[in-house]
Parts: structure tokens; sequence; C-alpha cells
């Protein structure tokens, strides 16, 4: 073999050996994967206590009727509702359980004509309402998706009108229920995060003995509500 092929050789070798390490340095060539520490930082924390406001808007139904079955009606209600809420959250990697409670100002409310007597209006209105919830979320990066329900609670009050000769036309009761829902928040911070939620509210039926046709008479009430929400929550 003369010289000149074996250098000539060994100059192929060292230009072959300079591009792969090229391409290897070029940044279509695949990163090193991350520390297991670095990947796990990946995931938002969620854990912790926190306090926030709400508000949101509502609609709902609530029916109506005396014992004796003189009046009836079922009237649609509508309205709005802005509160406070607090909370605690427990991060186990992806998945988030938490337990929550707010107290809302609502007006929620609606008039109809009573069933057998076109004259008279059925009205009904939702007040004050609270919730004690748990919820169980699965978050994603600083994204959280969850599912919640627990106890409700609020005031209502309902009536006829015009009043019937010298009998009080209103009742007021405070409700127990149950509510449900669903709901995704988002962290805009470590510390802050927005969310919006939709819950179904169901109170049990009340009876009260402050009668609207006599004062013999009984009043009964079933309101039911849908809540859609949103807030901001400052978790600490």
């Amino acid at each position: 073999m003369s010289i000149r092929v074996f250098l000539a050789g060994i100059s192929a070798g060292l230009i072959a050996t300079a591009a792969t390490a090229a391409d290897l340095n070029s940044s279509d060539a695949p990163l090193p994967l991350p520390p297991q520490g670095d990947v796990a930082d990946i995931i938002h924390d969620w854990g912790g206590g926190y306090v926030g406001i709400v508000g949101g808007g509502a609609v709902g139904e609530v029916e109506t009727q005396t014992g004796s079955g003189t009046l009836f009606s079922e009237t649609p209600l509508r309205g709005g509702l802005a509160g406070v809420t607090a909370g605690y959250n427990i991060q186990t990697g992806n998945m988030v359980y938490s337990v929550e409670a707010d107290v809302s100002w609502a007006r929620i409310k609606g008039d109809k004509a009573c069933e057998g007597f076109a004259s008279q209006t059925c009205r009904y209105e939702l007040g004050w309402q609270g919730t004690a919830r748990a919820r169980v979320g699965v978050a994603v990066d600083r994204t959280l998706l969850y599912v919640t329900g627990g106890l409700a609670v609020a005031e209502g009050k309902g009536g006829v009108d015009p009043i019937i000769g010298t009998i009080d036309g209103e009742d007021k009761q405070t409700y127990f229920g149950y509510v449900a829902g669903v709901g995704a928040e988002y962290a805009m911070t470590d510390a802050l995060s927005f969310k919006a939620e939709y819950l179904y509210t169901d109170y049990a039926k009340r009876t009260s003995t402050l009668g609207t046709v006599s004062p013999l008479d009984s009043y009964k009430s079933d309101p039911s509500s849908h809540l859609i929400r949103v807030g901001v929550n400052y978790r600490f």
C-alpha cells in the first residue's frame, strides 16, 4: 500500500468522525432526559389552604301548594349570587382531594299566576345560601379538573299577591338539601387561580303551618336550582 493511499484513508476517517460529532451537537439531536426530580416539578403544586370569592347566575324552579290544594304553582326562578369560599387541598401525584365551604348572598326569584286562582300571583325567592362539599380532581399541569358534591342550605320565602283578606301571605323557611357539580380551575400564578363551575342544588320539601288561604291551611314548597359560578382563589 502506498503512503498516498494510507494518508487518504486516514483523512477520510477524520472527516467522517467530525461530521458525526457535528450531527450529535446539532439541534436535531435528541436531548437528554431531565433528572427524575425535575420531571416531578412539572406537576403544579395544588396542596394547601385557600380562600376566594365567587359569583354567577342561577335558574331554577319551585313547586308550591297549600295543603288543601287550593293554590298551586310551578314557578321558574332566575337571578344572581355573590359570596366567599374557603377550602383545603391534599395532593397525591396528579390527584387532588379537597374540602370546601362557601356562603353567598343570592336573589333568585320568580312569580307566576296561581293554578285555580288566576287573580292571585304565586311568588318565591331564594336568598342567602351555602354549601359544604368534597372535591376530587385531576391535575394536568396548571389545570385542575374536578367533581364535587355535598350538603346545601338556603333561605327561601314564598307567598301570594294580593293577600287574601287578613291572612298573612308570606312564608319563610330554611332549607336543607344536596349539591353536586363539576368544575375546572387554572393556576394563573403559584398563589392565584381562576375557576368556573356548575352546581345543581335540590332542597327537601318544607311544610309550614302559615296559611295563604286560611289560618288552618298549610304551605308546602320544594325549590331547586342550577348555578353557574366563576371565582378567584388565593392559596396560602
